[in-house]
C-alpha cells in the first residue's frame, strides 16, 4: 500500500531563479526503508522538509505531493505531527529541553494529551529503546550519539507512520552509529514504521534498503533495490567500489556488507604488490602538549588527562575516537581557544592557525559566500567592514585565489548566494575554503567531511595532500576512517581523555581490528606488511 508519493513536483526557493526540484515523481510503499541519495545541495533536505508541513521551506511549489492519497499541504496540523516525524542532521538544533525526560514529554504535551497518556507513551518509548540510562540525564552531558538517539526517541514517542532522517550518521562514531542503527531498525522491522533517510555514508544501511531515490540536477531516479542502485553508482559504498577497482565482475548480487566483499575478494585470490612504505622524516615541532590536562569546571572530571602530543611542520595528522572522547576539546587546546589547567602547551613563534569548526555557520560573518571568501583571502580594512555592516556589499572582485579554491571545492556558482541558504554540505565546503584562503601555517579541521558527498570528499582529500606537499601542516579530528586512510600520514586514537595509540598511518590501521578502514577490513587476512589500508593502495597495487 502506498504511503506517500510525488508527481511532477517542482519547487523553487523564494528569490531563486532555478528550481531545486524539477518534475520529481516517485511512489513509496508503507513499511519501506528508503535511501534518498545525491550530491550535497541536490535538494535532499528540501524534499524531506516538504514532506512535513511544519518545517516546509518557503517558495513556489507545483505538482503533487501526497500522504495517504491526500495533499500533504492540506494535512491538519495534528495529523502531520502524529504521523510524520523528522530528525535533523545536527541534534543540537532540534532539542528544546534541558533534560531527556522533558524532551520526550514535549511533543505529547503540546498535542494536549493527558498526564496518564504522556506517562504511558514516555515509558513505552524508553523501554522499547532500552534507554533507561539516559532518561534522567542532562542533555548537555550526552555524547553526540546519545543526543541523536534521544532525537529518535522524541520523534517516535507519538508513534508516527513515517520517519524522515537527515544524515543521522554524519556526526556519529562507528559504534554510536551501530547503536543508533539498531534502534532505527527496531522501529522499522518490529513496528512497521516507514523510514526515509538521506546519508552519504551508506555502507552500514545497505543490507536494509528496500528502495533508493536519487536526486540529480533537480530530477529523480528511482531504483527498486540496493543492487540496482549499486550497479549504477558503484562509488557510493566501499563494498561495491573495491570489487570495481580490482576488476572483479559481480555477476549476481552486489556485496552489501564488508564481509560479503571480503568473501568475494578472497575467492578471486588477487595478487597485489606494494613497495615498502618510506618513512618520511617529520619537520620541526610547531605545537607541543606536555602532560596537558583539561576540565570544563572545577571539581568536574577531566576531559583530557596528561596528554603528550607534538604536531610538526608538514604533518597531515588525523585524530579519531568515539563521541565524547575529547577530540574537539583537544582541537581547541591546539588552537589556543582553551588552555590546560595543568601541563604545558608550547607553540612556535609567529604561528598562524585556521580552524574549521564542527558547525560551519560559525564562520559566516558576511551576507554572501563571495564576501566570506574574499575576507578570508584579503582581510578587510576597518573602513570596508564599516561599509559591509551598514548594508553596502563588498565591491572587491573575486581574486584569483578565491576563484581557484572555489572552483576546486565546487563553489563558483554559490559566490553570490547567502551562505545560510546553502545545504549543510555546501556550508561545510565554504568553511573549508575560507580556512584554506587564510594561508595559515596550521589548518585544524573538526569533522571536515561532514555533509560531503563522495566527489567532494575526494576533492578535499587531494587539496589536503597538496597542502602537505608544499609544507603546510594539517590536523583533523573525524569519524571518517576511510578518509583518514586516504589522507593522513599519521594517526592517533583518543580514548577516555588519553591517547592510546599514535603511529604512522599504515601501522595505525594494521595494529587494531576495530578502528580501521573499510579496505583494511576487506583485506584483513593479508599479511599486515603488505595489507592495503586505502582504496588508492588497492588501485596502485594491482598486478
Amino acid at each position: 500500500m502506498e504511503i506517500f508519493s510525488a508527481k511532477d513536483l517542482t519547487f523553487t526557493y523564494t528569490g531563486a531563479e532555478a528550481p531545486v526540484l524539477n518534475g520529481v515523481s516517485f511512489s513509496v510503499e508503507s513499511g519501506a526503508f528508503v535511501l534518498l541519495y545525491g550530491a550535497s545541495g541536490c535538494g535532499k533536505t528540501t524534499l524531506l522538509r516538504l514532506l512535513k508541513n511544519e518545517i516546509a521551506p518557503k517558495g513556489r511549489r507545483t505538482g503533487q505531493l501526497n500522504f495517504d492519497g491526500r495533499p500533504i499541504s492540506e494535512m491538519p496540523y495534528e495529523d502531520s505531527v502524529k504521523n510524520i516525524s523528522f530528525t535533523a542532521q545536527n541534534p543540537d538544533t532540534q532539542q528544546v529541553s534541558e533534560y531527556v525526560r522533558n524532551e520526550l514529554r514535549f511533543l505529547p504535551e503540546n498535542l494536549g494529551l493527558s498526564e496518564a497518556e504522556i506517562r504511558l507513551k514516555v515509558a513505552e518509548t524508553v523501554s522499547f529503546f532500552g534507554a533507561q540510562d539516559l532518561y534522567n540525564r542532562n542533555i548537555r552531558t550526552l555524547s553526540g550519539g546519545e543526543k541523536q538517539l534521544v532525537n529518535l526517541m522524541a520523534a517516535f514517542v507519538c508513534s508516527p507512520r513515517l520517519l524522515l532522517l537527515d544524515e543521522p550518521f554524519s556526526m556519529l562514531d562507528p559504534f554510536s552509529g551501530e547503536r543508533f542503527l539498531r534502534a532505527l531498525l527496531k522501529l522499522h522491522t518490529e513496528l512497521g514504521v516507514t523510514v526515509v533517510l538521506t546519508e552519504h555514508n551508506i555502507q552500514p544501511i545497505l543490507p536494509y534498503i528496500t528502495q533508493v531515490l536519487v536526486l540529480e540536477q533537480g530530477r529523480c531516479k528511482a531504483y527498486a533495490d540496493a543492487d540496482a542502485f549499486l550497479r549504477a553508482y558503484p562509488t557510493a559504498a566501499p563494498s561495491a567500489l573495491i570489487p570495481s577497482v580490482t576488476g572483479i565482475a559481480v555477476l549476481d548480487s552486489v556485496p552489501k556488507t564488508l564481509g560479503q566483499c571480503r568473501t568475494l575478494v578472497q575467492s578471486h585470490k588477487l595478487s597485489l604488490h606494494f613497495s615498502e612504505p618510506i618513512e618520511v622524516p617529520r619537520g620541526e615541532p610547531l605545537i607541543s602538549l606536555r602532560h596537558a590536562s583539561f576540565r570544563y569546571k572545577k571539581g568536574s572530571e577531566d576531559v583530557l588527562r596528561a596528554v603528550d602530543f607534538t604536531l610538526c611542520r608538514g604533518d597531515c595528522f588525523a585524530v579519531i575516537g568515539a563521541n565524547g572522547a575529547g577530540k574537539t576539546t583537544f582541537l581547541k587546546l591546539l588552537s589556543g581557544e582553551l588552555a590546560p589547567y595543568s601541563g604545558k602547551v608550547k607553540r612556535a613563534e609567529h604561528l598562524s592557525c585556521a580552524v574549521v569548526p564542527q558547525n560551519p555557520q560559525a564562520c559566516f560573518a558576511f551576507d554572501t559566500v563571495g564576501e566570506i571568501l574574499n575576507a578570508a583571502a584579503v582581510p578587510p580594512t576597518a573602513k570596508t567592514l564599516f561599509k559591509l555592516f551598514n548594508g553596502t556589499s563588498n565591491p572587491a572582485p573575486v581574486n584569483s585565489r578565491v576563484q581557484e579554491i572555489a572552483e576546486t571545492l565546487g563553489l563558483l556558482e554559490f559566490l553570490p548566494r547567502n551562505p545560510f541558504d546553502l545545504s549543510a554540505g555546501q556550508q561545510q565546503r565554504v568553511a573549508v575554503a575560507a580556512a584554506l584562503l587564510k594561508d595559515p601555517d596550521v589548518l585544524l579541521f573538526d569533522e571536515p567531511t561532514k555533509g560531503l558527498d563522495p566527489a567532494c570528499r575526494q576533492s578535499l582529500c587531494r587539496q589536503l595532500r597538496e597542502l602537505q606537499e608544499i609544507g603546510k601542516t594539517v590536523l583533523f579530528v573525524t569519524h571518517d576512517l576511510d578518509f583518514v586512510a586516504e589522507t593522513a600520514a599519521h594517526c592517533a586514537l583518543l580514548f577516555d581523555g588519553e591517547f592510546v595509540l599514535q603511529a604512522p598511518r599504515r601501522m595505525f590501521f594494521t595494529s587494531g581490528t576495530v578502528y580501521t578502514s573499510s579496505t583494511a577490513q576487506v583485506f584483513c587476512d593479508t599479511d599486515p606488511v603488505c595489507r592495503p589500508v586505502s582504496l588508492s593502495e588497492v588501485e596502485n597495487g594491482k598486478a
